[in-house]
């Protein structure tokens, strides 16, 4: 039988006595490493993102885009995307998103 890999098991600081129990550790580990940033669209390449980590886990990009408070249009640019330094996504050759705002989520492992 294979081994299991536990490098990013969630840990329980106490043993669940049920399953409604494991069910509540497994979403408060979740929420607790789930991470989101809001950042100003621009051309295509190095994009700031406070307290992202290369360890770290790309889940979604999406581009708003929209005139003055009207988002107009969504677009999901993650597979644009990747984690290229500390605090740094990039999609170098890709959308150029001038004008519009990003959503980040990803999985903070570090």
């Amino acid at each position: 039988m294979a081994k299991e890999s536990t490098a990013n098991a969630i840990k329980f600081e106490t043993q669940p006595q049920s399953v409604k129990d494991a069910l509540k550790a497994v979403l408060d580990q979740l929420q607790k490493g789930i991470k989101a940033a809001v950042v100003t669209g621009g051309a295509a390449g190095n994009f700031t993102v406070t307290g992202i980590a290369t360890g770290d886990e790309l889940i979604l990009v999406l581009r708003f885009t929209g005139a003055g408070t009207d988002v107009t249009d969504v677009a999901d640019l993650t597979s644009e995307f990747s984690i290229s330094a500390t605090d740094t996504i990039n999609n170098t050759g890709g959308t150029a998103t001038t004008g519009s705002k990003l959503l980040v989520l990803y999985w903070d492992l570090t």
